[in-house]
């Protein structure tokens, strides 16, 4: 049994900086082909990041993340489903999830963002 882990406390972010949002798969095992999903329950479960079918799918992704999110495609092998969200803006604050599924199993975990 899996269990998608995200951090107990909130992420501090700084409007301008970069900010990783951890996201994990506990025990480790690559999420590379699952699909991984990052997106915000408090504003209508709206798209964050999207990565499906071996590689990023942001088509439908909300437009003030455009071009600001990154997951690290190398990191995927090992569990690692961090967000890295660059140029925080004072909106980027909130609750974030990432979902994890593959064909027989999903869970997700909840990232809270404060920005300072």
């Amino acid at each position: 049994q899996y269990d998608v882990v995200g951090p107990v406390d909130p992420v501090l972010a700084v409007p301008g900086e970069d900010v990783i949002l951890p996201c994990s798969l506990k025990p480790n095992t690559s999420v590379v082909d699952m699909r991984v999903e990052w997106f915000r329950p408090d504003l209508e479960d709206s798209l964050v990041h999207l990565y499906e079918d071996h590689e990023d799918r942001n088509i439908e992704q909300t437009e003030s993340y455009r071009g600001r999110t990154k997951l690290n495609h190398q990191e995927l092998q090992t569990g690692n489903a961090s967000l890295r969200l660059s140029s925080v803006q004072v909106s980027d604050e909130g609750s974030y999830k990432c979902f994890i599924q593959s064909k027989s199993w999903y869970d997700d975990a909840t990232v809270d963002v404060r920005v300072e």
